[in-house]
């Protein structure tokens, strides 16, 4: 008899309906638009190939990527034109990979070689004198890099510049040579919801008389690399992204909170906030909100910015701005 009447509770528990959450309750997405994981693609060098070959593929795919220039290397000066003038706005992000690629001697020539490539990024990527850049220190200098871990340090926070996760382990040819391998990292961000990252030389260049550094072949490894994570991103499971835009995001969602100041049937207000300094850290992030369950869209304001989002199982998700405007979410049928 206990058994039944304990069944018989578990059973009404079961077929009763759940609560609906708070109005107005808002969690911050984990990446950008509610993805799982967030997949990195970086370009290292200057090489021929990217502006040749792995721009306008990422350009037909609408993925986005780092390309760690070196303004004062060979391949770089042949094709500055390129760099500076055709591919500056392709919607790719510049990263600082030194001047020359050579190493530093001294402090002096540090601040050449680093600061030197900062501005040169800032001025063919227009935007804010302070805004962040990725920094990427060259391998393959052997004992020719004559600064400290402290002097370095200093350098970065001097010029805004975030260093990118290490080499080890990420390097496409050098460490992973198949297809596999490779896709598996974009699998591993998306099994662990974090951050994975795949550092790319060379892509092959068909009826060229010679390969770039660590040359990808195309119809092998990087079309299909590129296909998988482009598929991977439309089902909403990657974020393939930059490396300040990911930086960004994650520093601005540790310290976020959101305050709801009033919650009605009528509008939605909402504040908010992150501890991660305004000047630099100005990336929207992803909020998804409770709204009454009769709404099918939702306006949403914060300040001057306004748009119209659908209402999902009674969800409405937009982009907010930490440190920015009240924000009001209204009904919009």
């Amino acid at each position: 008899m206990k058994n039944l009447l304990a069944l018989l509770v578990v059973l009404t528990c079961a077929l009763r309906p759940l609560a609906a959450a708070p109005l107005g309750e808002t969690r911050v997405a984990n990446w950008k638009d509610d993805r799982t994981g967030v997949f990195l693609l970086m370009f290292d060098d200057s090489w021929p190939s990217h502006w040749q070959v792995a721009i306008p593929e990422l350009q037909q795919r609408g993925l986005i990527a780092t390309f760690y220039i070196c303004p004062g290397k060979g391949e770089y000066k042949v094709y500055a034109q390129k760099w500076e003038s055709e591919f500056a706005d392709s919607g790719m992000v510049y990263g600082n990979h030194t001047m020359t690629h050579k190493g530093v001697s001294d402090l002096e020539n540090a601040r050449e070689e680093i600061l030197g490539c900062t501005k040169i990024i800032r001025e063919i990527q227009p935007g804010s004198e302070t805004r962040l850049v990725s920094f990427a220190q060259p391998g393959g200098v052997g004992g020719n890099w004559h600064i400290t871990d402290e002097e370095l340090a200093q350098l970065l926070k001097e010029d805004h510049l975030i260093s990118r996760p290490p080499f080890q382990g990420h390097g496409a040819m050098y460490h992973l040579k198949t297809l596999p391998e490779m896709t598996g990292l974009a699998d591993k961000a998306i099994a662990s919801k974090g951050m994975e990252y795949l550092i790319i030389h060379g892509v092959e260049r068909l009826n060229a008389t010679y390969q770039d550094m660590w040359a990808m072949k195309q119809e092998e490894l990087f079309f299909p690399l590129l296909d998988y994570l482009k598929q991977k991103s439309d089902a909403g499971e990657l974020w393939v992204t930059d490396h300040i835009s990911q930086h960004k995001y994650e520093t601005e969602r540790g310290s976020a909170q959101v305050q709801a100041v009033a919650a009605t049937p009528a509008a939605i207000r909402l504040k908010l906030t992150s501890a991660a300094d305004p000047e630099l850290y100005d990336l929207p992030l992803t909020l998804l909100t409770q709204v009454p369950a009769d709404w099918k869209n939702a306006a949403v304001r914060q300040g001057d910015v306004h748009t119209t989002v659908a209402v999902k199982d009674g969800l409405a998700r937009y982009d907010a701005l930490p440190g920015g405007p009240e924000i009001e979410l209204t009904r919009a049928d």
